[in-house]
């Protein structure tokens, strides 16, 4: 079955961002010319997807705005002799069917997920958050992950090696074993995540990394998985609820590059990292950082 539809939640107000993002999204933060949601969208669309759900609040009309057509900036640009840039905005609106729908309780990276059941509710879909990229050597990360599920027949999550012991306490981190008859090293069946372990308690070294290939099934769980401690649901329960009766199976993703944009220190660290992967910026900013004895 061909997937064609992926969802973004967008809706969080990104408080640690505050107050850079009291008016302007996080997700809308730029890394390198384009803003960090634009990243996320490429990669689904070179995936083939072509419906995206963005999950916002009435607060994020900017996101809404920035996929959308302006006849006004775009007769700007004309008039300005830029008939380059008119293409490329008008690009950008035409990247995918894109549709809103706004955030609701319960709340979490879960509870984003109810907000657009009923969008959902008859097709396989992709699910990735709006605040991290990643890219990978070969095929687009997201891609590997419709791949991998075409081929289980059961919901897919990307997964990468955090080699730092420090850094596993940030994510989900899974618990792994081999699958009888699976030739591909990178394909393994979850046995459980645990979000955020205590230092030296996580289940492996890999991390559940932002990319979901899921069911219509990951809905019955909500009924039966109590939100945490602070009234929201956090997907890796989701998960751990649905794994029995869909099962659940990880994508390795070989050569994978991470960009965190969810705090300020990371996305400041991914801002370097991104600017020196770019060939127009690695050079200068490479000379920069050797000046500043970096």
């Amino acid at each position: 079955m061909s997937i064609k539809t992926a969802i973004i939640p967008a809706g969080g107000y990104g408080t640690r961002f505050l107050p850079a993002s009291k008016t302007v999204p996080k997700e809308m933060f730029p890394l390198g010319s384009k803003p960090i949601i634009m990243h996320v969208v490429e990669e689904v669309v070179a995936s083939g997807i072509e419906n995206i759900i963005f999950v916002v609040s009435p607060e994020k009309e900017a996101i809404e705005h920035f996929f959308s057509s302006d006849e006004t900036f775009e007769k700007f640009l004309t008039d300005k002799g830029k008939p380059g840039l008119v293409a490329e905005m008008r690009g950008i609106t035409q990247m995918a069917n894109f549709t809103y729908v706004y955030k609701k309780p319960p709340y979490g990276n879960g509870g984003a997920l109810l907000a657009a059941e009923h969008l959902l509710r008859d097709d396989p879909f992709v699910l990735v958050w709006s605040d991290e990229i990643m890219l990978s050597d070969g095929e687009p990360r997201v891609k590997q992950c419709i791949d991998t599920f075409e081929k289980v027949g059961s919901p897919v999550i990307s997964a990468v090696e955090i080699v730092d012991p420090k850094e596993r306490q940030r994510y989900g981190m899974a618990e792994l074993d081999d699958i009888d008859g699976q030739s591909d090293p990178t394909i393994k069946k979850i046995v459980r995540i645990v979000e955020k372990p205590a230092f030296g308690t996580e289940p492996s070294s890999y991390a559940t990394h932002g990319a979901y290939v899921l069911t219509p099934e990951i809905f019955d769980a909500f009924a039966i998985t109590a939100p945490g401690v602070d009234g929201e649901l956090c997907i890796t329960d989701l998960l751990n609820t649905m794994k029995p009766v869909t099962g659940l199976h990880a994508k390795i993703i070989p050569g994978a590059r991470y960009f965190d944009c969810g705090n300020p220190v990371s996305y400041m660290k991914s801002l370097i990292d991104y600017g020196l992967s770019v060939p127009e910026y690695a050079k200068e900013l490479s000379e920069f950082l050797e000046k500043k004895k970096i």
